[in-house]
């Protein structure tokens, strides 16, 4: 529910919006009377914001240019032009309505004012005592720059002709779309009389004002609207056309009202419905009222901010409750199905009990022992490929050697030979027989290959192929790929405390000798942490 109070200057009229149709309307006369029964008006409706629409013959509009400012030094050139166009005025309004880009930057701007304080006096006085929220005092010709763009014309400059009380007829100029003059003038015609002749004279008049003034040119065409009743049309429309206007058209105020979709109950003679609708439909419009003046509307937005955060609040509060609660309440069947499952295991672990069978091997070594295989199976080699393919790698460096056995295997120890010396307890270094040049990682675990091969069309040269055993351990060494490299045979033993023994032979069946060689590696493998 929405109010607009409609006041023409004389009487002030109370209406109640709800959506796009007019409910009630309540009139108040300017007497004693009238003003006690708006302020029990006002009382009725418990502080509810109220809007004030104005529509006075005291209303004076300047078209000014200043210069394109911001901030304090705007609002200096604005008093001063208030003081030398509105002094001593109290309700007054600057509306920016373009730029203009000539040697410098300029703003033009409409100011308009009421001149006469004491037409609202007392009813802004009521508002204030009973502390009803004032959200805007609205002037009624810059709120028809809306209406204007509903309206088909190809001209910049509009004429609209409306008359919301039978005595005033209103004469508003627009240019470009905007504002920049609004008449009031007295008429008496509406109900008797030759009403269209006196609309027509009214117009003119603006007119040669416009041109005087050189707002518009004497060739430019000036669009004529005119808002009136239905039996004011023909006779509007004979004299448009008999006068030579070029572009004017003729608007039933019911009409236009049922365009809108607006529903007011009764023919309206008057176009203040439809005005009163288009200030109902603005989220938030102002022109006139103070600071002081709309405080009680202050009040009632923060009022209606705290008002909807507490139940926002209220709400989380009552989400955050429901959630607390619907945990709870699985956490209790959790719970109960956890005890369900504990018995059947319980009940479950008795029966294997009773009918288990005694082992030699304790609960933890059986234990580390499933640890070991896990981590072995997770993070460690499980066959024999990067050994295989390192270890080729360098022998094709020797194209002479020809591999007869190779044999992989895992262990924790790096100097094991076979894979009956693996042992998967901690790792037992022989440093007598086996000494390990590098340290390795306490975690880590060895995969070693074990190789056999022997020398393609060996001739006897014992030196060549010993040199070759040699280079091969060199470059395996070097390569940085191991973590531990030993020949273990060569085709001849010749180290000082054995004896000169080989496997280099001339058999009488064989028409060749053969010279056989095997080296052990070792690669060290650490497990990703």
């Amino acid at each position: 529910m929405k109010r607009i109070l409609y006041f023409t200057g004389y009487r002030l009229v109370a209406q109640e919006w709800h959506g796009n149709k007019l409910e009630t309307s309540v009139y108040f006369e300017p007497d004693e009377q009238g003003l006690d029964l708006f302020n029990a008006y006002l009382r009725s409706f418990r502080h509810e914001p109220v809007r004030l629409l104005v529509d006075l013959i005291e209303e004076e509009f300047r078209q000014i240019k200043i210069p394109l400012l911001r901030g304090s030094d705007r609002k200096a050139i604005l008093d001063r032009n208030y003081a030398k166009f509105f002094r001593n005025v109290k309700h007054k309004f600057a509306v920016s309505q373009s730029i203009e880009k000539k040697t410098r930057k300029e703003e033009k701007l409409l100011i308009i004012g009421l001149t006469n304080q004491n037409l609202l006096e007392p009813w802004l006085q009521i508002i204030d005592d009973t502390c009803t929220p004032l959200s805007g005092i609205i002037s009624l010709p810059l709120l028809a720059e809306d209406f204007i763009g509903h309206l088909e014309t190809d001209h910049k400059a509009v004429i609209l002709v409306s008359q919301q009380v039978p005595s005033n007829l209103r004469q508003s100029v627009f240019i470009n779309g905007k504002l920049v003059l609004s008449r009031l003038v007295p008429i008496a015609s509406f109900y008797q009389g030759d009403y269209a002749t006196d609309v027509i004279r009214d117009l003119e008049s603006t007119q040669r004002y416009l041109t005087g003034q050189r707002m518009i040119e004497r060739a430019d065409t000036v669009s004529i609207q005119i808002i009136t009743n239905k039996r004011h049309v023909d006779k509007l429309m004979i004299k448009c056309s008999q006068e030579g206007f070029q572009d004017f058209k003729i608007h039933d105020v019911n009409d236009l009202l049922s365009k809108e979709n607006i529903e007011i109950s009764e023919q309206q003679d008057f176009s203040s419905g439809l005005f009163c609708y288009f200030a109902t439909r603005k989220f938030s419009i102002n022109h006139y009222a103070q600071a002081k003046e709309k405080k009680y509307y202050r009040h009632y937005i923060a009022n209606v901010v705290l008002k909807a955060a507490s139940m926002a609040f209220f709400a989380i509060g009552f989400g955050l409750m429901t959630t607390s609660a619907a945990k709870g309440w699985i956490y209790s069947n959790t719970v109960a199905e956890t005890a369900l499952i504990e018995q059947k295991y319980q009940a479950k672990f008795n029966q294997l009990s009773n009918s288990r069978i005694d082992s030699t091997t304790s609960t933890s070594t059986m234990q580390h022992i499933v640890q070991a295989v896990e981590t072995i199976q997770k993070n460690y080699l499980d066959d024999p490929g990067e050994m295989v393919a390192l270890v080729s790698q360098d022998i094709s460096l020797f194209p002479d050697i020809r591999i007869k056995n190779f044999d992989w295997f895992i262990s924790r120890d790096p100097n094991a030979n076979s894979v009956a010396d693996v042992s998967w307890g901690k790792a037992k270094r022989n440093k007598k027989n086996n000494p390990v040049k590098k340290k390795s990682s306490v975690n880590s675990y060895f995969e070693i290959a074990v190789v056999e091969g022997e020398f393609l069309e060996f001739d006897g040269n014992y030196r060549y192929v010993l040199s070759v055993v040699d280079d091969l351990e060199k470059a395996m060494t070097e390569s940085g790929n191991y973590f531990q490299v030993e020949i273990t045979r060569r085709p001849l033993n010749i180290e000082s405390d054995k004896q000169i023994t080989g496997d280099v032979s001339i058999r009488t069946k064989t028409r060749f000798p053969t010279a056989e060689l095997a080296f052990r590696v070792v690669r060290e493998v650490i497990p990703d942490e």
